[in-house]
């Protein structure tokens, strides 16, 4: 089954249990209808915005842009972030560029804030995938949950990861956690999460 496939069962699925994960009816507020009606990002937006930030897409994130430049207020990905469920709306990249020019839009290291974190607190959240930053240039936030919580891309990776992994930042208290690979690694887990893995 390719992505887009992928995404259409998850469509389905947030559709029909949006109870279970906690969403107000998609259909019911016409989320659903405004999603259905976006359309995907066309070969040049996504060329500017690789030469804009001077990264190259991994091809399965093109592959969901082409599809879905966004989700609005659709919650596409709910994802269980650690022992957290979040339900991410997918930025277009039109958002995901003004983003950039206020969050993720300077390198700061988790040692820049002393007041924030212990050296213990650190060495607790060292993972070798991840470079030890809180605020990194070369993250691009594109999925958010309540405006606090963000999934980005990682194109500035850890002597262990690999560019264009995911990672999450977590707000309040903050955090930068490795999440999957890549967005088709991620959906997977969505779907097995839901019990839909033996399709996925």
């Amino acid at each position: 089954m390719d992505l887009t496939e992928k995404i259409k069962q998850l469509e389905q699925y947030i559709c029909e249990h949006f109870e279970e994960l906690e969403l107000d009816d998609p259909v019911e507020e016409g989320y659903y209808s405004e999603y259905e009606q976006l359309e995907g990002a066309v070969e040049d937006a996504l060329r500017s915005f690789e030469d804009k930030f001077k990264v190259v897409l991994p091809e399965d994130i093109k592959a969901l842009y082409r599809y879905k430049n966004g989700s609005g207020y659709f919650s596409i990905l709910p994802a269980v972030i650690g022992r957290s469920e979040m339900n991410f709306c997918l930025m277009s990249l039109q958002e995901m560029d003004r983003s950039k020019e206020y969050f993720q839009n300077t390198d700061e290291l988790l040692t820049d804030f002393p007041d924030h974190f212990t050296p213990e607190e650190i060495e607790k959240m060292r993972d070798s995938r991840i470079q030890p930053y809180l605020f990194n240039k070369k993250w691009i936030p594109f999925a958010q949950y309540c405006d606090s919580c963000f999934l980005m891309l990682d194109f500035a990776p850890g002597a262990d990861g690999k560019a264009g992994q995911i990672l999450c930042y977590i707000h309040d208290p903050d955090e930068v956690v490795y999440v999957a690979e890549s967005i088709t690694e991620l959906i997977t887990m969505i779907l097995r999460e839901n019990g839909l893995a033996q399709n996925a």
